[in-house]
Parts: structure tokens; sequence; C-alpha cells
């Protein structure tokens, strides 16, 4: 079953002059960790908030844990953070759950309201003299936290009602390092201990790297390609770069003589080579082939990509596809 299923969902701006979102289809499976990437102005917001009900869609249809919505519908079973949390600055944070945790009705607010903020690391915290106190004096208003205070306050109110599902739109922005890795931390407890299914965008990919389970690249407002993890982890393989006097001919002889290489002649004509199962290619074999076939290596060395890097290279191959 898929969490979050949406069709040609599509929405303009500027008397539809400009497409932010155009003719998305998009499938998360439930119980992923579905990660949104793509460059400033690709449509990753714009696509959360149709699919929140925050925002009408032109054409196309969401539909969240098999009920298709309505456009401009929520989902109780929906949490939600989108750009900035939508908070009353002259409340404070228990203030602010609690209006939302009253507005879902639900059985015991201020026992809620109290988990989701140790859940987010808002709560009391033991003070030098041993007794707890809030990190910020009781009373204060949300106009006077920090930025990664109000992130945290804007997490909190996603997961107030238990929600099966959480949009949240680069939840780990004005977050300190040691920040980021608690909340990130939190994000995959809850997707592995309560199964809740988790989609996030950001701009920040190592982070991305360290939850994900599938994603999905968007440019110009296009859902260009998903891929999994593990799809992922495969396309950063080590491999080997060579420089030959004769790179066509040494496609031809690897081919023969070498048939489980997977072998690739990159832009500027050097040889990207990689062996089954993503393992790196014997050096010494491969050369001894080109050498006894009389093709000259003038250059060898290992590569081994990291998950930001191919990212970065599937959304700019993505860029140089559609401009063809």
């Amino acid at each position: 079953m898929n969490a979050i299923e949406t069709s040609r969902l599509s929405k303009s701006f500027s008397h539809g002059t400009v497409r932010a979102v155009r003719d998305v289809s998009l499938a998360v499976p439930a119980g992923s960790v579905f990660g949104i990437v793509g460059k400033n102005g690709a449509g990753k917001s714009t696509l959360l908030k149709l699919i929140s009900g925050l925002m009408r869609q032109e054409a196309g249809t969401v539909s969240v844990l098999g009920r298709r919505l309505r456009p401009c519908e929520s989902d109780s079973r929906l949490g939600v953070l989108v750009e900035a949390p939508a908070v009353y600055g002259r409340l404070d944070a228990f203030e602010n759950l609690m209006n939302r945790a009253l507005v879902l009705g639900l059985a015991d607010p201020k026992r809620a309201c109290r988990e989701v903020l140790e859940l987010v690391g808002l709560d009391a915290r033991a003070a030098g003299d041993g007794r707890r106190r809030l990190l910020w004096p009781r009373g204060s208003y949300v106009d006077d936290l920090s930025t990664g205070q109000r992130q945290r306050l804007g997490v909190a109110l996603a997961l107030i009602g238990h929600p099966e599902v959480l949009l949240l739109d680069e939840p780990l922005t004005g977050i300190d390092p040691t920040g980021v890795a608690d909340l990130r931390a939190l994000l995959v407890r809850l997707n592995r201990e309560r199964g809740i299914t988790i989609v996030v965008s950001s701009h920040v990919l190592a982070d991305l790297e360290r939850m994900c389970t599938h994603y999905g690249i968007m440019r110009d407002g296009a859902l260009v390609r998903t891929l999994t993890a593990e799809g992922l982890a495969d396309a950063c393989a080590t491999y080997l770069t060579l420089r030959v006097d004769a790179p066509e001919r040494a496609v031809a002889v690897l081919a023969e003589e070498l048939p489980g290489l997977t072998v690739r002649v990159l832009p500027d004509g050097a040889l990207r080579v990689t062996a089954p199962g993503g393992g790196e290619p014997d050096r010494a074999v491969l050369a001894q082939v080109l050498l006894a076939a009389g093709i000259a290596v003038t250059e060898l060395a290992a590569s081994t990509p990291d998950v930001e890097a191919e990212l970065v290279r599937l959304i700019d191959d993505a860029a140089t596809e559609k401009g063809r």
C-alpha cells in the first residue's frame, strides 16, 4: 500500500506563466522515509503544500492512505511542517501545542503536549541545582525563541495527534549540529518503531542520506526520477577511471575479453569501468588485457563517489536531459 499517491498533479503561478509543479505522479510506499531532492525552485515546497491541502491544485489528484482528497482538503492522519511553523507568536510553545491538541479533540491534550515536547527536545532539563526547568523561561513568547527552537516546535506541532504520515519541508534548517543529529535520529526512530511514513525535503543532502529509504528527484516542477536507497548505493559503487589512446577500441576489447564489466565512455573521453556487484575491477587484469591489445593506458584511478555527490550528479543529469 502507498501512503501517498498523486496523479498528474499540477500548479501554476503568475497567471499560468510559472509552472511550479508539472504533472507529478508520485507513489510513496507506506513505512518509508521518502526524500524529495532538488535545487531551489524545483517545486518541492509547492508539492508538499498540494499534498497537505494547504494549496489548491489546478489539475491532478492526491490520495492519502488510500483515501482520495478533494482540492484543499487535509487528512487528520497527516502531520505537516511546510516552510515554517504556523504558530502564534504571542503565545508560548506549550500554549501553541495545546491549541493544536484541542482543535484535534485529543482525549488528554496536556499529556500529548508534554510527550511531543520531550520527543523534540524542548522538554524540561535538569539545571545545575538539580531542579528541572524548561529550555526557556515559562511564559516566554514563541517570538522570542531561536530559529532552531521554532523548528523543533514545528516538528512537535506536526507530531501532535499521532499522525501516520509526516510531511516535513526543510525540518532541520537553523538547528545546531547536535540538534540536527538528535532530530534526525528521532525521525528515524519514529519511522522504525512507530511505522510513521515520512516525506522530507532538504537542501542538505547528507541529512537525507542518513534517513531516507527512497528518493524522488525534482527539476523545474517535474518529478524526473525516483529510486530506492539501495539503487542509489548501487549507483555509488566503486569504479575505475581510465584514460587510453583508443577509447572506442578499448570498449570493444573489454566487452570481448572481460564481458562482466560495465564500461562507459565519459564526455571527456575517459572510461568508467565498474565490476559486477559494484566492486572495484581488478586493475592488473584490466591493464594487462588492454596492453595485450596494443592499447596504451595513460591514467588509471579508483573513484568512490559518496551519496551526496551522486544525488547532485543525478539532479544535474536531469537538467542536461531536459535541455536536449
